[in-house]
Formats: structure tokens, C-alpha cells, sequence
């Protein structure tokens, strides 16, 4: 398993995971192996096979029918609370960033790494691939990610709306200084709702204040993903 569950929340991050022995930049690597997990936490079943099936129960109102009805029962939610309480949380929490910045300050390297990562291992592609990959429907886009209009989407650009889930992971009101290196279930939908395109004005404006602040665009020259 690579999370851990505590109260009832999924700890992902990238300590440890795919990547260890591969790549070399330690923050780079925390990225990558933080996307990874998190893609295996994703793959988890909510339900599976080995649920148990309901009880069979027997007809007849004597005494000893209500018993063996009785303790099939008793079994069958004893057997269903125990696979319940093995399937991972639906809440989480998922470190993309190494614990070592100060809140509002970002690790570039593990940002590029983890953009690489969710972006299929490419430097960059098109507004128009990235939508038939990601968007759930035509109603969404992210061409507001194109932060300098040339079409395409780079691992700069996309890091922005990974520090964008980030921030609005602690606030619906986007502020770079509640950044702190994680995102949860509240951050990520709320990302996916700037990609609507009735939302592409506010959504744009939001990614370029963050890559004016933290000017990813400088730090992927010297991005190297082993």
C-alpha cells in the first residue's frame, strides 16, 4: 500500500514509491513517486468482489429457523463491516511537495516533477490533447492554462493549477500564501470547476498570477525528470 490512513483520511506523499532508485533531483523524485501513489490510491475498489454476498435466509417460523436466520445476519454484517472498514477513505490528503518549504513558498522541482508525472511523462502537448486526456466533457477546457497562447500546455503552465489545488484546498478564495505542499478532494474539485468554460476568464486570471509569483517558466529550463 503506498498510503496510510489516519482518521479515516488517506496520507498520500512521496517519500518513498516508484521512482526511488530512477531519479536523482530528491525533489524531482518526492513529486514523481507522490503522483504515482496518489494514481494507486485511485485505483483502489470501492467495491470488489470479495464483498460478501447477503444471506440466503430460510423459510419457516419456527424457533430454530429464527435462530439460524438470526446468526446469518449477524454474520453477514459482521463480514461487511470488516470489508468496509478495509477500503481505503474517499478523503485525502496528498503531499506533492517535500515538508521542508515555509507556507506560501513552493519547491519548484517537486511542482515540474509532479506535473510531469500527471501529464503522462511529457515536457508538454497541445490544449486540444490535454482536453481529450482530462476534460470530462466538451463543457470543460484548459485553455485557460495556456498562460503565453501558443496552444499548448507545458509542465510549467500545468504546475500552476497544481499550486491552484493546493491553495484551494485550505480556501475557495485563491491565495498563494495558504499554499503549503498538499491538496485534498476539496482542492482538485474545486480546480476542475475553473476548467469549466464559463468560468475561463477567472480561471486564466488565477494561473497567471501564480506563474507571475513563483515564475515556473524560469525553473523548467532546468528541469531534468531522472
Amino acid at each position: 500500500m503506498t498510503f496510510e490512513v489516519s482518521g479515516n483520511i488517506a496520507k498520500i506523499d512521496g517519500k518513498q514509491g516508484k521512482y526511488d532508485n530512477s531519479v536523482t533531483n530528491p525533489s524531482v523524485r518526492y513529486g514523481r513517486n507522490a503522483v504515482e501513489n496518489y494514481y494507486t490510491y485511485l485505483e483502489q475498489p470501492i467495491v470488489s468482489d470479495s464483498m460478501t454476498s447477503a444471506p440466503i435466509l430460510e423459510l419457516g417460523a419456527s424457533s430454530d429457523t429464527v435462530d439460524r436466520n438470526t446468526d446469518k445476519i449477524n454474520q453477514f454484517l459482521k463480514e461487511n463491516d470488516e470489508y468496509l472498514k478495509a477500503l481505503p477513505p474517499l478523503e485525502f490528503e496528498y503531499r506533492y511537495m517535500p515538508n521542508m518549504v515555509q507556507k506560501g513558498q513552493i519547491d519548484k522541482m517537486a511542482v515540474l516533477g509532479a506535473a510531469y508525472e500527471e501529464m503522462g511523462k511529457v515536457n508538454e502537448m497541445s490544449v486540444k490533447e490535454l482536453d481529450e486526456r482530462f476534460a470530462p466533457d466538451s463543457n470543460f477546457t484548459s485553455a485557460a492554462l495556456d498562460v503565453n497562447k501558443d496552444g499548448k500546455i507545458d509542465i510549467a503552465e500545468y504546475g500552476s493549477s497544481i499550486l491552484a489545488a493546493d491553495m484551494l484546498s485550505k480556501s475557495p478564495v485563491p491565495d498563494t500564501a495558504n499554499i503549503d505542499g498538499t491538496i485534498n478532494k476539496k482542492g482538485f474539485d474545486a480546480v476542475l470547476a475553473y476548467t469549466q468554460k464559463s468560468n475561463a476568464a477567472a480561471a486564466a486570471a488565477m494561473y497567471a498570477k501564480i506563474n507571475d509569483t513563483y515564475n515556473l517558466a524560469e525553473a523548467k529550463k532546468e528541469f531534468k525528470p531522472e
